[in-house]
């Protein structure tokens, strides 16, 4: 992705929360440190973030800009929660891809520049432990130690949170785009919300997809 200098945005496109596809988005990366959140522009800061463990950088999806302040989208609960940040504490970069997931035909689409790239299957939640619906950005990424597990070779954190589940597997409940070791569950509604593909896909993802891609789930 071509990259901004800080406190320099490019024309911001907001990602559509009515379930369309963005042609771009603008992803925000903190640098190292912690990066003070605020409820407005005109506020005070009201909590900081750092960098996730494992060497993660910490992204944002970029909703709006107002003048050298940014809004972006958070990976917390609840879902589409929002701040604000100083423009100068980020660097900018323009990503084209985006993905969408349908819940109810089990197919993700991954989308370049507006148009669709490739799509494939997904398992998604099941009737208990639905996938949750709107519009959400790859957060992490994180190599597994088996490629041949439960996750398959790589997993995708998303700024998505599971409305049932507050706790899994020692994690959030934080909903996964990651592989798998049931490929018999791909195409149909056997997860606990999160969304998996085959093997080979999610290693195509993982070399495509940068952090901040959002990821937009719909029923159809």
């Amino acid at each position: 992705p071509a990259s901004h200098a800080a406190g320099a945005a490019p024309d911001l496109g907001i990602p559509a929360l009515a379930g369309s596809v963005p042609a771009r988005s603008v992803v925000a990366t903190a640098r190292p440190g912690a990066l003070p959140l605020y409820t407005s522009p005109s506020g005070a800061p009201v909590w900081a973030l750092t960098s996730p463990d494992l060497g993660q950088p910490l992204v944002f999806l970029v909703r709006a800009q107002r003048g050298s302040w940014l809004q972006v989208f958070l990976a917390k609960r609840p879902n589409g929660s929002t701040a604000w940040i100083p423009a100068q504490d980020v660097t900018l970069t323009s990503d084209p891809y985006a993905v969408t997931v349908s819940t109810g035909r089990h197919v993700m689409t991954v989308w370049k520049a507006g148009r669709a790239a490739f799509s494939a299957p997904v398992a998604v939640g099941t009737a208990a432990d639905p996938t949750p619906l709107g519009s959400f950005f790859l957060s992490e990424l994180l190599r597994q130690p088996d490629p041949a597990g439960a996750y398959g070779p790589y997993a995708f954190g998303t700024s998505a949170f599971s409305d049932q589940l507050f706790s899994f597997g020692g994690g959030p409940g934080q909903i996964g785009l990651h592989g798998t070791d049931e490929s018999d569950s791909i195409g149909h509604s056997a997860s606990h919300g999160c969304i998996r593909v085959a093997n080979a896909v999610i290693d195509r993802l993982a070399r495509l997809l940068p952090l901040g891609t959002p990821v937009i789930v719909g029923a159809h």
